[in-house]
């Protein structure tokens, strides 16, 4: 089958990876020049290192991003802990969620056993991971909601789940879907320790796309960048091609000022890893009013927003630190995980469900990443500094948006749907993106198959008939 995957994403890689695979037809549409969709990076022209649009954790329950990454002998990009350990930063020094190498979840319960929580926060603790375990699934509850159901303390909140949870989710808890949070925890935590265990990228997420695009290349795929897809050609219900506008991709046709060159491409199926927000714009005016199409934009979105630092000398001296009681939550030295130890120190501070602070001058919010270091760390100098925001840098993980989130199938035969946000049963991660992009392409074989047992079953009535 000739099969288009609209969308270079991890969504769309994963599509378009696993159907070549497959042994289809397929060719990846990607409408800018950089790949990884919502999850990437670019050189920075002054310091030579990447920037990441926001950096993106994993943790090893990411049994489908692993997967991908193997195939197309990505994995020596991840730097993989051996047990867990999250270390935090506030006025009373450091603090560190360090697990033993016990088996799930005994780690994380003596992780926390040792984390300097005050003892009716680690008890209240226990009381979440039994509901976890035991209890039944809180559909329709925000995590507000259900970590007060579950009996969390205040401190156990403020100084635990909340900034995991926000950091995990991209939403404030008293607006985050508890089922989703749920979800998360039970893979990282109940299936063994490793799958708990944090993982960092070497490089820019750009490089991990780069990558992946190489290997479908290589095999056979066909990759066009600054392809923009216009529209689907709908015949009797089902995808028959897809209008495209090629633009100028190398850097002389782009200085000529070469013109976009509009075509059709005839296909057998599509999949569309595009955001939730531009599927309806890619089908006729009919078809947009139907579900799920018509939902799609109920989805909303959450943004994410990075400071990126470089510092005149080394003061943070952990790969990842979280920053108790501070507006920025989180830092990286994006150096050492690029394997960079001395000075210029490169910082990206990370603030997740970002809409409160988003609209704020760079001034100011380079200011507040300075005041957390002067705050927590030894004198320094900042010698240059980025502003990254991402305003729908993931959908709104609210419990309503639940029942909007659609399948890979849809009314329109032969068009299939992937992205972090469709029915993963996750928030909007790289995981949930991979794991879409499998099951949509699953689906297109399923369409394979049934066509070709249809076309083997006239094939032998005709034999029939002529005998």
């Amino acid at each position: 089958m000739k099969v288009a995957v609209l969308g270079g994403g991890f969504a769309g890689l994963a599509a378009a990876i696993d159907l070549q695979e497959r042994r289809h037809e397929v060719v990846l549409l990607e409408r800018r020049g950089v790949l990884g969709g919502r999850a990437t990076s670019y050189r920075d022209a002054v310091s030579g290192e990447d920037v990441d649009n926001g950096t993106h954790l994993m943790v090893g329950a990411y049994t489908a991003t692993r997967d991908l990454m193997r195939r197309a002998g990505a994995e020596d990009m991840l730097l993989v802990q051996d047990n867990l350990r999250i270390d935090y930063r506030d006025d009373r020094g450091l603090s560190s969620l360090r697990c033993p190498p016990l088996t799930a979840p005994l780690h994380l319960l003596a992780g926390i056993a040792g984390l300097r929580l005050p003892w009716r926060a680690r008890v209240s603790a226990l009381r979440l991971f039994l509901a976890a375990r035991l209890g039944k699934p809180p559909v329709g509850l925000t995590l507000d909601a259900y970590l007060a159901k579950t009996g969390q303390s205040p401190e156990a909140r403020r100084l635990l789940w909340n900034p995991l949870a926000t950091a995990i989710l991209n939403e404030s808890p008293e607006r985050a879907s508890a089922l989703l949070f749920y979800n998360v925890f039970r893979e990282a935590f109940f299936e063994s320790r490793h799958a708990s265990c944090l993982m960092f990228l070497r490089q820019g997420l750009g490089r991990l796309a780069d990558q992946l695009a190489r290997y479908f290349v290589q095999r056979g795929g066909v990759l066009w960048r600054r392809a923009l897809a216009e529209g689907l050609e709908l015949e009797g219900g089902r995808v028959r091609g897809v209008r495209v506008s090629r633009r100028a991709e190398t850097r002389d046709e782009i200085r000529r000022g070469t013109p976009a060159r509009p075509e059709t491409m005839a296909v057998d199926a599509v999949v569309a890893a595009v955001p939730w927000h531009a599927v309806p714009e890619l089908l006729p005016e009919e078809a947009r009013g139907e579900r799920p199409f018509a939902d799609l934009p109920r989805l909303g979105a959450t943004a994410i927003l990075s400071v990126e630092v470089w510092l005149d000398r080394v003061v943070v001296d952990h790969v990842m630190l979280g920053l108790r009681d501070e507006e920025m939550e989180w830092v990286f030295d994006k150096g050492r995980l690029f394997g960079r130890t001395g000075p210029p120190q490169h910082l990206a501070f990370i603030v997740s469900a970002a809409r409160r602070i988003l609209s704020r001058p760079n001034a100011e919010l380079v200011a507040a990443a300075e005041s957390a270091l002067r705050r927590y760390f030894p004198p320094a100098t900042i010698t240059r500094s980025l502003v990254l925001r991402e305003p729908e840098a993931t959908f709104a993980a609210r419990p309503e948006n639940e029942a909007l989130r659609p399948g890979p199938v849809t009314p329109i035969g032969g068009l299939y749907l992937a992205g972090d946000w469709t029915d993963t049963g996750l928030p909007a991660t790289i995981e949930g993106a991979v794991r879409s992009g499998f099951r949509a392409a699953a689906c297109v074989e399923e369409q394979a198959a049934l066509a070709g047992l249809t076309e083997r079953s006239s094939v032998e009535g005709l034999r029939l008939q002529h005998r």
